[in-house]
Parts: structure tokens; sequence; C-alpha cells
């Protein structure tokens, strides 16, 4: 069978981070130089350092906290149902998407994709105008969007003074715009999606979306504060529980502690403890902690995730030990559903 009969959805993270793009700082770098070298000199390995293959092979099986960056771009998530692409915002991680898009049909101008924006946040937008399909003539792009003016906004986003290289009329590609309903629609050519929306509760609005194929269900939920699920708004978060509900895996915004989203309520986000509890609650398998906060380093994130796997493992009633996988959303990362 070919890849796209195998596979009901794979999921690829492009961007992790929220609020603004984020580089390891030249402190973290030497650190994990320091620990990397130390490590070798505890380890009394026989490794010709000057043989490439062979320093290539002993960095692969260092830590993860010393081989990899949980990445610094802002969100953008890619998701391959059968032989349909569809694309999840547009923060700066779209741009190395769109790079790699175009080493395939998306250079001949015979690529198609399905566009999903959850909202007009600067973090969600920040790689649209360096997406370089959009510049060639023959791909094609449907848009889908709950905010019914999305092209006058993307428009806008372009216009001079504050992105003067390449106008929106420069982006000669095929576009054609779907406003999302309050209902659930099917997107895609071929093999049918089915796309269902909740509002989340951020500053200027954003939106959840469900996918759903024949064999897997995916929920992005980025970007959006949450009442505490056993607390006094219980009723309210059935919602989101009903909305994660037996999803094979849930992309969630856990930007902040406990604490801090509690402080920071207004600001429209949540953490990884409440993402567990409501993934727990819903059935839900897999649960990828998702918009990390650009203060947080590589070992907070660590940290931060360890936290959450405990609580999954050891929550309160009604939900059950280790129903769910917790997980650390990163670059590069890919996931079969």
């Amino acid at each position: 069978k070919i890849e796209s009969e195998i596979f009901s959805m794979r999921v690829k993270f492009w961007g992790v981070r929220g609020s603004i793009p984020t580089s390891p700082t030249n402190e973290e770098i030497r650190e994990r130089l320091v620990e990397t070298l130390l490590r070798f000199g505890r380890d009394g390995r026989a490794v010709d350092l000057r043989d490439r293959d062979a320093v290539e092979r002993y960095v692969a099986q260092l830590p993860r906290a010393l081989n990899a960056f949980a990445g610094g771009s802002t969100s953008c998530v890619e998701v391959r149902a059968g032989d349909e692409l569809l694309i999840i915002d547009f923060g700066s991680g779209l741009r190395r998407l769109g790079d790699a898009l175009m080493q395939r049909e998306f250079a001949g101008g015979r690529g198609r994709a399905s566009l999903l924006l959850s909202h007009f946040h600067y973090d969600h937008l920040q790689g649209w105008p360096f997406f370089k399909p959009a510049y060639v003539a023959g791909n094609a792009f449907d848009l889908y969007c709950r905010f019914p003016d999305a092209l006058e906004r993307l428009e806008q986003h372009q216009r001079a003074p504050f992105f003067p290289a390449a106008a929106w009329g420069d982006m000669v590609a095929d576009f054609e715009f779907h406003p999302l309903p309050a209902t659930p629609i099917s997107v895609g050519q071929n093999t049918k999606i089915k796309v269902s929306t909740l509002k989340l509760e951020h500053p200027s609005g954003s939106y959840a979306f469900r996918l759903e194929s024949e064999n897997a269900v995916l929920v992005y939920a980025s970007d959006g504060a949450y009442p505490l699920p056993n607390g006094a708004k219980d009723d309210e978060a059935l919602r989101y529980i009903d909305f994660f509900r037996d999803a094979d895996l849930v992309i969630f915004d856990a930007q902040y502690s406990l604490a801090q989203s509690l402080e920071k309520h207004s600001w429209g986000h949540s953490s990884a403890i409440v993402g567990v509890e409501l993934a727990a609650r819903a059935g839900a398998k897999r649960l990828a902690l998702f918009h990390h906060d650009p203060a947080s380093s590589d070992e907070f994130l660590e940290h931060h995730l360890r936290v959450a796997q405990e609580y999954a493992a050891n929550p309160p009633a009604p939900c059950a030990p280790n129903a769910v996988e917790v997980i650390l959303a990163r670059e590069d990362l890919e996931i079969v559903l």
C-alpha cells in the first residue's frame, strides 16, 4: 500500500513557540557544549574526534536535552491525511515549511493545500509573507477561517510600511476563501476531513480546530484560557471536554505554569495541568504541550513536561491514572495517528 493508504493522519510541528520567535541564548549554547564535553570525558569512549561519522553517532545517542532544542519558531503545524495537505496557522515556522514544499510539486505550480487560521495575532501570521509557494503561479490554496474578513486582514498585514517587500498582489497562487461556519464542514479535494471549530477565551478571539478523518482525530487548541475543570465553572469546562472527546492527539496551549495561567487569565493562555485534566476527562490519548513561552528555556520546558507527566500519572478523580500520554511539542517532531 502507498503511504497515504497506510496512515490516516500525519502531524509535523514546524513552529511551537508563542508570542515571538525565540533563539537559544549564547549562555544556553555554551552550557550545552560544556555538558557535552564533560559527558564525553566521563564516558571514556574511544571516539575518534577526527572521524565525522563517529562523532555524529556519539552526538545522536546523547540525551535530548543536549543534542536538540525545542525550537524557536512560532505556531505552524503540518497535517497530512491521505492525499490532503492541511496547514494550521502561519507563524514563523511557515517559512521553513514553505521551503520544504518548494522541494516538491509546489516548485512547479502543481501544489494544493488547505490553510486553517485560528486568529490574527502576529505570532500566528509572521511566516505568511515568507511562504514561497504562495508566490508561484498554479499553486492552489483553500483558506478556512472563522473570521469573515480574513483576506482583508491578511492583505493589511502586507501593506507598506509594515511589510513593503512583497504585497498581497505579489502572491500569484490561486486562493479561495471559505468562511468557516459554526457547524462542522468537510475540507479537501479527495480525502475528506471534517473540521469543527470552538471559540476560545483569548483577546480579540481565537478558535480551536477539531480534524476528523476516517481513523483519526486531531485537536489543535492554541491560544485559549480555560476554567479549572473541577472548579466552580465545571459546566463551562464541559464544552471543551466534549470538543476534545476521544482525540488521538490534542495540541494544547501550555504557555504558562498553573499559577501563571491563573494570574494572567485575561491574557488568553493556559497551562499543562489544565490540559492534562481536560484531555484525560475527554478520553484523549495524547497531549502535546504547545505555544511555549519565549521566556522558557529548554531546561524549564523539560521541567514543565515532567510536572505534567507526574500529574497525568496521579490525577484527581474522575481522571484515571496514566489515561493520557503527555509529550512536548518540538520543531520537526512527527507523529502518526
